[in-house]
């Protein structure tokens, strides 16, 4: 056997004995049992001419040579994986669809879109998390979800987008708040009011924070989702900052009100996030059509 004959076998148990620090763990990570492990990592050393691991009885490590291999094998196993699920996206053998949207999306536009596609799509399983921004891009790239939604300003380095619509983003106050009544503040008194906003990675958050920047800065009060931004300004709180899509039915009862502010820009563009370097499946296809403007 020479170094040209190793398979993912061999490349996934140097990574995991990287990772864990023992043959036996490494074992346990790959599937082996532990004597094969064994077996396969003393015919590696043997087909590389040197050693790649030491072992003492605390357990395993790599020698500095056995970490560049390592390195260089977790490169060859990402490869691997997105071959396959390359292959998935091309052959469309999963039937099914894993989204991940942000809040505002998952909330107010996404039971619409999976409610077209079941009719549309009959025999798709779709299924849906939710989080932040900055959490669907993560999603995406380590292959936990295959399409994302996301609200922010901007798009991560490596990934695809579509437009798929547009939001806009309101200062709220409760009623009797006094900015509920003298025609609305300069965009400099609301940077320096004591805002409640989402929290950061949320694209809600980065479209204030974006916006706010060249009008200085203030207090903030923090929370996690649209339904606590909304019950804490109605609660006194002070000011909010949150999607004119999560508080229409508070604005409408008057339970908060919007408050114009000239020279504020908070429009925001919706965007169908993935992965630039898997394409997509033809059920991702098919679902954009859905839910793209001109679908």
């Amino acid at each position: 056997m020479t170094v040209r004959d190793w398979d993912l076998r061999h490349f996934r148990l140097l990574a995991a004995i990287a990772s864990e620090g023992s043959i036996g763990a490494a074992a346990r990570q790959t599937g082996m049992a532990q004597p094969n492990a064994s077996r396969l990592l003393d015919q590696m050393e043997r087909s590389a001419g040197f050693a790649l691991a030491t072992r003492t009885p605390r357990g395993t490590g790599l020698t500095d040579r056995g970490r560049v291999i390592a390195g260089l094998a977790a490169e060859v196993i990402e490869a691997a994986e997105n071959v396959a699920r390359a292959v998935g996206a091309l052959e469309g053998e999963r039937g099914a669809l894993h989204l991940c949207a942000s809040l505002t999306v998952a909330e107010h536009l996404m039971p619409a879109w999976l409610a077209a596609a079941q009719e549309r799509l009959p025999g798709l399983a779709l299924s849906l998390d939710v989080g932040n921004s900055d959490e669907v891009f993560d999603r995406l790239r380590t292959g936990a979800a295959d399409l994302g939604f996301v609200e922010g300003p901007t798009v991560q380095t490596g990934f695809r987008y579509l437009d798929v619509g547009r939001d806009e983003l309101v200062v709220v106050v409760r009623p009797d708040h006094p900015w509920a009544d003298d025609g609305g503040p300069s965009p400099a008194q609301v940077a320096a009011a004591g805002l409640v906003v989402r929290e950061p990675g949320s694209g809600t958050r980065q479209t204030t924070d974006r916006a706010l920047a060249p009008h200085g800065s203030g207090p903030r009060f923090e929370v996690g989702s649209n339904a606590a931004l909304a019950a804490s300004v109605a609660a006194g709180l002070g000011p909010g900052v949150v999607s004119r899509l999560a508080v229409q039915l508070a604005l409408r009862s008057g339970r908060l009100v919007e408050v114009p502010v000239e020279g504020l820009r908070l429009r925001r563009v919706l965007r169908a996030v993935w992965s630039g370097a898997v394409p997509l499946s033809r059920t991702a296809e098919d679902f954009l059509r859905i839910v793209s403007p001109s679908g």
